[in-house]
Formats: C-alpha cells, sequence, structure tokens
C-alpha cells in the first residue's frame, strides 16, 4: 500500500505515518520501499514478524474489546464506534 493511502485511512498526515513506520520499519515489522513508477512515493507493506506479532496481539486486542462491551454496553460501544467513523469523515477546512 502506497504510504499516502495508509495514512488517509488512518486520517493522519504523511509526515507523521513516515514518523510512526520508522521504529516498525527499524525493528523488521514494516518494509518501506520506494515505489518503482514514482519515486516520490513509497510503498509499505508488513513483514513475516509483523504479521506473527499481530497475530500475538489478537487475543489481547480481542479480550480488551470484549470487556469494553461488558462494560459499557454492547449497544453504546456500537454507537460509539459508529459516531466515531462519523467524526473520521468529516473533512475539516481552514
Amino acid at each position: 500500500m502506497m504510504m499516502i493511502e495508509l495514512a488517509e485511512l488512518m486520517t493522519i498526515d504523511r509526515a507523521t505515518i513516515g514518523h510512526n513506520l520508522r521504529p516498525l520499519e527499524r525493528d523488521g515489522l514494516v518494509r518501506i520501499q520506494v515505489s518503482e513508477t514514482d519515486r516520490r512515493a513509497r510503498i509499505v507493506s508488513i513483514t513475516d514478524e509483523g504479521i506473527k506479532r499481530v497475530e500475538l496481539g489478537r487475543s489481547g486486542w480481542d479480550f480488551a474489546q470484549a470487556e469494553f462491551e461488558k462494560l459499557f454496553g454492547i449497544e453504546h460501544a456500537a454507537s460509539m464506534r459508529n459516531m466515531l467513523d462519523d467524526v473520521v469523515g468529516i473533512s475539516f477546512h481552514t
């Protein structure tokens, strides 16, 4: 995926995504390569080690989500997530 696409998906700017990806690249969890078609663009991909780490963390993430829903309520949690999706979808112009 192009770095700019990842930034847009995560609703952050390109400089921030680059700053956040550097430690992951250093630790061998993602790979960042120059695009063959546009030397200014960067392609980000997850490494095998990165996939392993995601799999290791998945059960903890699932547990935390289940606990949140248990304490907050399934409907309230869904409503909050929907509201956050709406906030992310807002285009701010200054």
